[in-house]
């Protein structure tokens, strides 16, 4: 961040940490009721959030809840690499641990930074806000921090009484972005691994456009659909699904010693890598005589696929929407998990198939126009 593009010199202005709209939602709204004749401006800062496209996602939430409660907003660096950089050697501390004191005090300490800029006289920070925070903790980093940049903290109780419940109904009624987990890597992959999931957030799947690679890509480019519903004035439900989500970390096929290219279908299922050989050819398709491997010739599905040509199948990926569609065509009678490739030219020899790949249920954001 070169610049700061506000000065509150004249002003009792108070400058607010945010973490994530779920919070601060709530919490600015509390602020603006408790404090009419203060300003208050908001200072996105949060390099732990992790991968970068989980923060895109909640970057852009909270710069539409600011935008609802007409608070100014300040964008912080996303300086991820410092961060982890500092937070070595407290990768396996446990949540509301050192690793939390020290991010606290890594963002609150730049808050301060921010604060003398723009010329506030206090600060404070919406992880008052989190059930996930120990509050009498932020409270006292608060007060300690503020006095070495020779500033006031303002600290806020906004969960006792009835507050969380609050603070869920009007993230419910604002249409937030819920996030699931806290933002760091470490939180994130010790939370799956108590849950026994794999963190797909930290996963990409081959085989997938680019854009939506991983799970927080998923979830930003579905929440595109609010930002278009909204600029179109149409009311919409925020609906959540349950999906078996698939993504391909691996697949190689090889035929005498070479690697033939090739685009591995989602849900394409196989244990252990496989021996086989087509049996025959008919209408583009080759059907193999184990594990019930379909190798499908691009030319033959292109249209279908909506791809002009094969290297640009390989290259951009193809969308779950098409590859759900193609299973179905090739096989209408119930969810087909048989291996299915797109090859460019038809082979007859043996082959070695090897996929690897992640499978679970997850929850996505879906949105229903009304």
């Amino acid at each position: 961040m070169s610049s700061v593009p506000y000065d509150f010199s004249n002003q009792n202005a108070t400058l607010v940490h945010i973490c994530c709209s779920v919070d601060s939602h709530h919490f600015l709204t509390s602020l603006q009721k408790l404090y009419p004749h203060k300003h208050f401006c908001g200072f996105f800062y949060n390099p732990n959030i992790h991968p970068y496209e989980e923060y895109q996602l909640r970057l852009e939430d909270v710069q539409r809840s600011c935008k609802i409660l007409g608070i100014p907003l300040i964008v912080g660096e996303y300086d991820d690499k410092e961060w982890l950089q500092n937070a070595k050697g407290l990768e396996n501390a446990p949540e509301k641990g050192e690793r939390c004191s020290f991010c606290f005090d890594f963002r609150l300490n730049k808050t301060a930074q921010i604060a003398k800029k723009t010329h506030c006289t206090e600060f404070t920070t919406t992880l008052l806000a989190s059930p996930m925070k120990l509050q009498s903790e932020l409270f006292a980093q608060g007060e300690v921090i503020a006095k070495s940049w020779n500033l006031d903290f303002l600290p806020l109780d906004v969960r006792s009484k009835g507050g969380t419940k609050v603070q869920n109904e009007l993230a419910r009624s604002a249409k937030l972005y819920r996030q699931n987990y806290c933002g760091c890597l470490f939180a994130l992959k010790a939370q799956r691994d108590k849950s026994q999931k794999n963190a797909l957030e930290l996963l990409s799947s081959l085989n997938a456009p680019q854009g939506i690679r991983n799970l927080p890509a998923l979830r930003f480019h579905n929440f595109q659909t609010r930002t278009r519903l909204e600029q179109a004035d149409q009311p919409y439900q925020i609906l959540k699904r349950k999906v078996l989500h698939y993504q391909l970390l691996k697949g190689k096929l090889t035929c005498q010693n070479q690697t033939i290219p090739s685009f591995i279908c989602d849900y394409s299922l196989l244990s252990k890598p496989t021996k086989a050989k087509v049996e025959f050819w008919h209408n583009g398709i080759g059907y193999a005589n184990k594990e019930g491997i379909l190798l499908l010739l691009f030319e033959s599905f292109k249209d279908l696929l909506k791809i002009s040509d094969f290297s640009t199948l390989l290259r951009q990926g193809l969308c779950e929407e098409i590859q759900l569609l193609l299973r179905h065509k090739i096989y209408p009678y119930g969810f087909f998990t048989s291996p299915l490739l797109i090859i460019e030219q038809p082979i007859f020899n043996d082959f070695t198939l090897e996929i690897s790949h992640t499978m679970q249920e997850e929850i996505l954001e879906d949105f229903l126009p009304l």
